[in-house]
């Protein structure tokens, strides 16, 4: 049993976390910060657009198609299609199902009435009603804020033409005394359908209103608890006799935090230890800790290449985490897991230099959304098909050290619409390589001492 130390507790630090723990590895979550799921939500988008901007309709298809350094290249297709199915098994072990599957983008509504293409999402996105049904009604609530049922009615109207009528319809939920005078999130709303009174209250406003030839479009409101979901729709389905769907919105994303829920208590189960506040700063290498033991001089160069322990500080106070092994899951430039200067680019926990042009004006093209991947976006941590850092000749820097998610090189999540699916699939991948990184370092300290 080997001591594993993943750095980010986001879907990828979790997933890793999870995948280790079930391969029988002891392993300890480094966590500073909530992760970026709340952000991106708790679809899992593969690939969704070529470089030319045209929708993918079979992502696996066309990731065999991509070429190093994407990250997907690095892996390939079979691997690929391995850890969705893992991803599947995991959650629906939590009692979370994900539908879907790497060969077919699905379509998700949005909170402006659109659809974005997406691989594997919970039932409650599930859009078929919304393209089957004749009618639509877009249910809205008082005080939610960054949502407007009138605008999605107009892009759905726009969207299908005379082909369905859409129209709008306002719930008013009874809140507590003083929850009136504030804006209220879609985290209110599911909290309060997670009870029985909230439950009632919508039924009994919306029953009348709706039935099996309409589908109704709500927020992601079905509950934040990842195991009530799927009750809470099935009661609601039953006794208005219709179909629900929710749209992906923007943070705090409902979905996102049920998927967060989930892998922090399938963490728990699996005894993964997600040590909060711990933000690393640093590391010691196999010479800091063991140089007076080298036989050889000219070994030094290749010692610094272990890392024997992950320093965090903070408050005054500093302490050192012994590892085997360790899964880097910062993210990228936005999240501090990549950091940038005038001119620079550098991973900050071991140093590495990313390589970028000296003059910021070449990062990116004049304007931003200019149909096209930004280069900016595919700055980030050269690795090898184990996930370990390499320096431009393909040598390893770290052996022990693999790179997941965000800060990987050679791709733009944004423009690809790829960011989870990477995360996904490159931590199970990350797991599934330990055995050999492990063996591989442990044959480099057999070297050198």
């Amino acid at each position: 049993m080997a001591k594993i130390a993943i750095v980010g507790a986001g879907i990828s630090g979790l997933l890793a976390a999870c995948y280790a723990a079930k391969a029988g590895h002891q392993v300890k979550v480094l966590s500073y910060g909530q992760g970026a799921l709340t952000v991106a939500g708790g679809i899992i988008d593969l690939y969704g657009y070529d470089a030319e901007g045209k929708l993918v309709t079979d992502p696996l298809a066309h990731i065999a198609t991509l070429k190093k350094p994407h990250p997907y290249a690095l892996l390939g297709a079979q691997r690929i299609e391995e850890a969705l199915e893992a991803f599947k098994a995991l959650t629906a072990e939590q009692g979370y199902l994900y539908l879907g599957d790497g060969h077919c983008n699905q379509k998700v509504p949005t909170a402006i009435g659109s659809f974005k293409p997406s691989c594997l999402i919970p039932p409650s996105i599930e859009s078929s009603a919304i393209f089957e049904r004749p009618k639509l009604i877009v249910v809205g609530f008082p005080l939610l804020k960054d949502y407007y049922p009138k605008l999605i009615a107009k892009n759905l109207r726009h969207f299908f033409g005379d082909k369905k009528e859409v129209t709008t319809v306002e719930v008013n939920l009874n809140w507590p005394t003083g929850r009136e005078y504030r804006d209220v999130s879609a985290l209110d709303l599911a909290r309060e359908l997670e009870t029985s009174v909230g439950r009632l209250n919508f039924i009994t406003q919306l029953k009348g209103k709706c039935g099996p030839d309409c589908a109704l479009v709500i927020p992601p409101i079905l509950g934040e608890r990842p195991e009530l979901s799927a009750s809470i729709q099935q009661e609601l389905e039953r006794e208005l006799n219709t179909k629900l769907v929710e749209v992906s919105t923007i943070p705090p994303s409902v979905t996102g935090l049920r998927l967060d829920r989930l892998l922090r208590q399938a963490c728990l189960k699996l005894g993964v230890d997600i040590v909060e506040k711990a933000h690393v700063v640093g590391f010691t290498s196999a010479l800091d800790a063991s140089g007076s033991h080298i036989r050889k001089q000219e070994s030094k160069e290749k010692a610094a290449k272990i890392c024997k322990t992950l320093i965090t500080g903070g408050f005054g106070a500093s302490h050192e985490y012994s590892v085997d092994a360790v899964i880097v899951a910062t993210g990228g430039a936005f999240s501090g897991g990549l950091v940038t200067q005038m001119g620079r680019m550098y991973e900050p926990i071991f140093g590495l230099e990313i390589p970028v042009p000296e003059d910021q004006r070449d990062w990116s093209h004049q304007y931003l959304f200019c149909g096209q991947p930004q280069p900016f976006a595919a700055y980030g941590v050269a690795v090898n098909e184990n996930l370990q850092p390499v320096n431009p000749a393909g040598e390893i820097i770290l052996s022990n050290v693999q790179f997941i998610g965000r800060s990987l090189q050679g791709y733009d999540f944004c423009f690809e619409k790829s960011g989870n699916g990477v995360a996904v699939t490159t931590a199970y991948h990350a797991v599934k390589q330990l055995d050999t990184v492990l063996a591989d370092t442990a044959a480099l300290n057999a070297a050198l001492f």
